[in-house]
């Protein structure tokens, strides 16, 4: 992008608030921590990485950048005004310098551009985002004179019982970075925190222009976990709306949670109170839930997943897995594979068109092609000191409440008898009985009863 401007995003609060030993730009919003979803925004009008201003005692948010933005230490915590000094004078250059906080995630590019075009048409010496809230306590305000002008943002505990503006502060600048530099040296820390406010820069550089947020949710600064999520709620809105416009049925927004890194195909249904979570990847023509949980899922086109629970795993084309079932990580199910209920798979790869049937629990497995694993089926695969695998060949059908003792191999076209314990390999083609033998003992019951009168 020829032309974009440097990008400074002040990450260096504490946020005690929150009261979480998780650093505050580094807690979740739609899947992403916070100062990711700032780095976006960013990235959306700069082609060049961001300076990230990051607290010293927070080396968590260093490490969570890496990559992404260069991070510059604030070595005391005395303000935002200081928080922009801190960057060190290699990097100061000039034209456009947007600064950006990381705990204000929610402004669109769409904003940010128009910031941009007002200050490169005006050249003020700086141009801010400013919005009227609903509920301004905790904000600074910012004030003009009668023409309009802005003479200065005031925090709120620095008011002193005068009468509030309406019109509140963003925390998003555009300075023309040759005049603010010089201003940032002439704050003061005579307020009433005690700290040097990037705000009392606009009242030192006194040609300042303003753009107003399309939405005042916009301008949601995150300080404590209720806003956390008032943020939440209106990512989720967005993210759902993103969905709907591209073709994916949402039945019931109200119960539907999904994160933003979601990606799922047209003309797929999400049913209610359905939550799918990290990198999962959806096709089209699929239909999730009602009730379902999906975590990091990959799953082709025209599959269907009911009230049931998914992590890190992978289905192929026309899965079909009912309720109540757990598919764990490492797991891939080959297009046309059917769960039934109540069934666990974990760490498996299971061939195209199997059926693990109810109450079954297939474990450290090789599952071949076209097998049927009956209902109250094991793989155990744990001897007390280590895990060993299954290897089930293709057309083989395990019969009802077996249990195959690892490690053990089924070869092709073998059948297990219903309810035997198989602890020893099967050859291809045979039949495996590993129970003991039916014996009727006649009269019994008449017996019992006569003894216990």
């Amino acid at each position: 992008m020829a032309g974009s401007p440097r990008v400074v995003i002040l990450a260096a609060g504490l946020g005690t608030r929150m009261r979480s030993t998780l650093p505050k730009v580094l807690h979740p919003l739609g899947g992403r921590p916070l100062i990711d979803h700032v780095i976006d925004l960013a990235a959306s009008v700069s082609s060049e990485p961001p300076v990230v201003v990051v607290n010293p005692a927070q080396p968590d948010v260093a490490q969570a950048i890496a990559g992404r933005g260069q991070a510059v230490e604030q070595a005391e915590a005395y303000g935002t005004g200081d928080a922009l000094r801190s960057v060190p004078a290699a990097q100061r250059s000039d034209g456009a310098l947007l600064v950006l906080s990381a705990d204000v995630p929610l402004v669109l590019p769409d904003t940010l551009r128009r910031l941009l075009e007002t200050h490169q048409a005006e050249h003020p010496a700086a141009t801010m985002l400013t919005f009227v809230p609903d509920a301004p306590a905790g904000l600074g305000r910012v004030v003009r004179d009668r023409d309009g002008k802005v003479v200065r943002v005031v925090e709120e505990a620095d008011l002193a019982g005068a009468e509030a503006p309406a019109e509140a502060n963003a925390g998003v600048y555009v300075f023309e970075a040759s005049r603010l530099w010089p201003a940032l040296e002439r704050l003061s820390a005579a307020n009433a925190q005690g700290e040097y406010y990037l705000t009392d820069a606009i009242e030192i550089l006194g040609d300042v222009a303003t753009v107003p947020a399309q939405d005042p949710e916009e301008a949601l600064g995150i300080n404590d976990r209720t806003q956390l999520a008032q943020a939440e709620a209106v990512v989720r809105r967005r993210t759902l709306e993103r969905l709907m416009r591209s073709g994916v049925t949402v039945e019931d927004p109200a119960t539907t949670y999904v994160d933003v890194t979601v990606e799922i195909g047209a003309d797929t249904v999400i049913r209610p109170l359905t939550h799918i979570r990290g990198s999962s990847r959806i096709g089209r023509f699929c239909e999730i839930g009602p009730g379902a949980r999906l975590r990091g899922v990959r799953a082709a086109d025209h599959v269907v997943v009911g009230a049931s629970e998914l992590d890190e795993c992978e289905l192929g084309e026309a899965v079909e897995i009912g309720a109540y079932c757990r598919v764990r990580p490492n797991t891939t199910l080959a297009p046309g594979v059917q769960l039934g209920t109540h069934a666990e798979v974990k760490n498996s790869t299971v061939g195209a068109g199997t059926r693990i049937n109810h109450f079954a629990c297939v474990l450290d497995s090789q599952v071949g092609r076209d097998v049927n694993i009956g209902a109250g089926t094991v793989t155990c695969n744990f001897d007390g000191a280590t895990k060993h695998r299954t290897w089930i060949g293709d057309g083989v059908f395990v019969g009802t409440n077996s249990t195959l003792v690892a490690p053990l191999r089924l070869g092709d076209g073998c059948y297990v008898a219903a309810g035997s314990v198989v602890t020893e390999d099967v050859p291809p083609g045979a039949l495996a009985v590993g129970r003991s033998r039916q014996r009727n003992v006649e009269g019994w019951v008449e017996r019992r009863k006569a003894a216990a009168q």
